[in-house]
């Protein structure tokens, strides 16, 4: 029996009256489990195995699947939500770890992470473009890839005087203004302040308790948010339909 703490990402109906849940779990990454009865309104693990639940869990290990015995809800982000917009982000970043997160090994900083960033939209303590942001920089820097934004990758530059600087995400350098156009690479970048560059540094450094300690506003927002989308689609080699959902979602509420 595997004693554990576990949030419930996707769930999908088995039968009449089961589920399979995929589950990050604390001590053993993305998992897929059988909940017996999980559909019916009497049962012990109903509640605790919805879709973005937090929950205590005990899980038998079968010989090739895994059946969750007892459930315990310890927070349901689903129901502490309170727009479509924030749900739909939650949904895209569930799709994300599924994708990025190992399965079967030890996931406490993955798991951290994605608890952090739902209870950030939970709280409304950030604009979502952000939170967003900052859980795609980092679910990709937990899997050891980071964006090259420190310096222009032909001048060494830090920063520059128009306040702006060119990102290139399929090659995943950064230019300067004069190496960008002195390079050719115009079309293969986007072009973005100072301001949300200064956020990607601090993003991918800073402890993980602090990864949302910093404020953006006006176009600094809309960059930081382009900035990370474009890192992480250009590497990987998968496309999240949630993010779909989300964007329309919050172009419907404009």
């Amino acid at each position: 029996m595997i004693k554990t703490q576990g949030l419930i990402l996707k769930e999908q109906s088995v039968g009449e009256s089961d589920k399979l849940v995929t589950v990050l779990t604390r001590s053993n990454g993305v998992i897929r489990c059988f909940c017996k009865r999980a559909k019916k309104l009497i049962s012990n693990v109903s509640s605790a195995c919805q879709v973005m639940t937090y929950s205590r869990l005990g899980i038998f290990e079968g010989r090739d699947q895994y059946i969750i015995t007892e459930a315990e809800v310890i927070k349901s982000f689903f129901d502490a939500f309170d727009s479509i917009e924030g749900l739909a982000l939650g949904y895209y970043l569930s799709e994300l770890a599924i994708n990025m997160i190992p399965e079967n090994m030890p996931s406490e900083d993955y798991l951290q992470l994605l608890l952090n960033c739902l209870h950030a939209i939970a709280g409304n303590l950030r604009p979502l473009p952000v939170i967003k942001a900052v859980f795609e920089l980092r679910i990709m820097l937990l899997g050891g890839v980071l964006p090259d934004v420190l310096f222009c990758c032909e001048c060494g530059r830090y920063d520059t005087d128009t306040d702006t600087m060119h990102y290139a995400p399929i090659e995943n350098k950064l230019y300067c203004p004069s190496c960008c156009y002195k390079e050719g690479m115009a079309h293969r970048c986007i072009t973005v302040s100072m301001a949300s560059i200064s956020a990607v540094r601090y993003c991918i450094t800073a402890e993980p308790k602090k990864i949302l300690s910093f404020q953006l506003s006006g176009r600094a927002v809309r960059d930081f948010s382009v900035l990370a989308e474009r890192f992480i689609l250009a590497q990987n080699d998968f496309y999240c339909r949630t993010l779909d959902f989300y964007k329309n979602t919050t172009e419907e509420l404009k």
